[in-house]
């Protein structure tokens, strides 16, 4: 199946349009790129900023309860006060502040020793007990410490722990716990309108604040889910800050998720915004660089149209004359009225097309000049007097020459059982055949002779291989007979069967005859020998003189054997034979 071209007109428009949106391409990539950095470099800043908010409240609340734990130390320190005083001071302080509802006392081994409550008499139930080891440890370190958050059906509390010490010597702990449910409300109050949520865990993976909930649910850890196992991958909760932007996605859209930690709570703050939200800017951009485009790309195509067609038309009309020419329309003229070089591309076409039609009706000439020459000579000889190489006077030149006779055996009897119409016929497929096998191997027809036919190898013109092409053609002679005869069984119920010599020598080549008629043969006693040696040749026998075998160029490659010496009409000397199996 032809593939289908494509036009010029077509690839102008093209170019045009490839013209137009390549460097807009290139440059809309170039800026959405930038833009998407500076989004993502914004979107990473209000990540710092919010986390940084966060960690001012979070700090003020631990560092505001811290204050005032170590007031109520020195209340409890006051040695001037009674015991009496020194409770209703507490009472009062605890009553005035802004962070403690009570305040519990440990003794140095971490026991509880008594509560000093608001209101009631009995500590808060989510309170521990006892102090373990570790908790008291991180005290020590940190002299204020606040623990991981307790819910509580009332609420969820942020533990936060002071040494008690009095005249340089420790006397237990002081324990409270603050509401941080107003730490959700500030996280949603900070958060802007284009983040979806925020929300605060801690090392235990428990919900500490959350930007959308009023009240943090019992079952607030969240380690097992889905999108906690896919930033984390199993792996421990960051110890020493972390920045993570991670893209995720569920059933309710496309997350974009930045986290940050506040290493002194060693909490995790969780910001989710929605890609169309966080991207918007980029989104718009791509937008306006896509109608653009598409607005370039309608211009272009307008542009390529008018143009296209203009620059196209002459183009197409050279296109045009050059089918005419492949199409040997020799006469087709293009017509273009142009000074440019497509003007001059026409006219050399036209030039061409003359020159063309010229030349096409020489070679019509000398091709008809060739048929009617090739029906007598060979094609070697044709074309020699086609180029001017053969000479056609009378006489001729000295060369060595190989000289084949391939005769018909016992042809008399045979042309006496066929009407002369049937012979005629045979005869002519039996030359065709025996032409074309000689042609083939470099050789010539000198003459048809009756039933014989005489070639020459190495005429006109000299060749090396003569003698081994002549032999090579005797053979393939031999066996085409086993294919003709098969087809004259059947249609002339007759076989044919071939008596072949072969020799070579000197010879006079060349033009003999008249000015009027003259012939391109062979004279000499080559020619005479090998006519003799046909004569003692036997059906289907392929004879070659001792001359002829001693100028084998590779005699190893036929099957040659002596088949006597004879002494032929006209020799003095005996002649040396050998046949060549077919």
């Amino acid at each position: 199946m032809k593939k289908k071209r494509v036009g010029i007109r077509f690839r102008l428009i093209i170019t045009m349009i490839l013209l137009t949106l390549i460097p807009l391409a290139v440059t809309g990539y170039f800026l959405a790129k930038i833009n998407e950095d500076s989004i993502k470099t914004q979107t990473k800043e209000y990540q710092i900023a919010l986390n940084e908010q966060l960690k001012e409240i979070t700090y003020t609340i631990i560092d505001e309860t811290c204050a005032e734990l170590v007031e109520v130390q020195m209340l409890l320190n006051d040695g001037k006060l009674s015991t009496d005083n020194t409770i209703r001071l507490v009472g009062y302080k605890i009553s005035t502040s802004r962070r403690i509802n009570f305040v519990n006392i440990y003794d140095a081994k971490g026991a509880f020793v008594d509560s000093l409550l608001l209101e009631g008499d009995r500590r808060p139930s989510f309170s521990p007990e006892t102090l373990d080891l570790e908790f008291r440890r991180k005290i020590e370190t940190q002299h204020c410490h606040p623990g991981n958050a307790v819910a509580h059906k009332t609420g969820l509390y942020l533990p936060i722990c002071v040494i008690w010490e009095s005249q340089g010597q420790m006397q237990g702990y002081l324990w409270t716990a603050v509401d941080i449910a107003p730490l959700s409300q500030k996280l949603k109050g900070i958060i802007l309108d284009r983040v979806h949520s925020a929300y605060l865990v801690d090392e235990n993976f428990d919900i500490v604040a959350h930007s959308q909930w009023q009240r943090i649910p019992g079952n607030r850890n969240v380690r097992e889910t889905p999108l906690f196992q896919t930033i984390f991958e199993n792996s421990p909760f960051p110890k020493k800050g972390v920045g993570i932007s991670r893209e995720y996605k569920d059933d309710e859209g496309d997350w974009l998720i930045n986290l940050n930690t506040i290493p002194r709570l060693n909490w995790l703050l969780m910001v989710f915004q929605e890609k169309s939200q966080a991207y918007a800017i980029l989104y718009d951009m791509q937008k306006r660089i896509l109608i653009v485009g598409l607005i370039f790309m309608v211009a272009a195509i307008l542009v390529g149209l008018i143009l296209g067609g203009g620059m196209s038309r002459p183009i197409l009309k050279v296109a045009r004359g050059a089918r005419e020419l492949a199409a040997e329309k020799f006469s087709h003229r293009i017509r273009i009225n142009s000074g440019d070089e497509i003007g001059e591309m026409a006219n050399a076409f036209n030039f061409l097309g003359q020159s063309l039609e010229e030349y096409d009706a020489r070679i019509k000439k000398e091709v008809a000049i060739r048929s009617d020459l090739s029906r007598y000579l060979t094609p070697e000889l044709v074309e020699a007097i086609i180029q001017r190489r053969a000479n056609l006077n009378l006489g001729g030149k000295r060369q060595r020459v190989t000289v084949l006779f391939a005769d018909v055996v016992s042809f008399t009897p045979l042309a006496e059982s066929l009407p002369p119409e049937k012979i005629v016929a045979l005869l002519n497929e039996l030359f065709t055949i025996l032409t074309g096998i000689i042609f083939r191997n470099q050789g010539m027809i000198d003459k048809f002779i009756g039933d014989c036919v005489m070639a020459l190898f190495g005429a006109p013109e000299p060749h090396a291989d003569a003698p081994d092409n002549a032999v090579k053609t005797a053979r393939e002679m031999i066996r085409w007979l086993d294919v003709g005869n098969k087809k004259w069984k059947k249609e002339y119920k007759l076989t044919l069967q071939l008596a072949i010599s072969i020799h070579c020598g000197e010879v006079i080549i060349g033009n003999i005859g008249s000015e009027k008629r003259m012939e391109f043969t062979a004279i000499g006693d080559v020619v005479n020998t090998t006519a003799r040696l046909e004569k003692i040749a036997q059906a289907n026998q392929i004879l070659i003189s001792g001359a002829l075998k001693e100028q084998l160029k590779n005699p190893d490659i036929f099957k040659i054997k002596p088949f006597g010496r004879f002494e032929l009409r006209g020799k003095n000397q005996e002649v040396e034979v050998f046949e060549v199996l077919s």
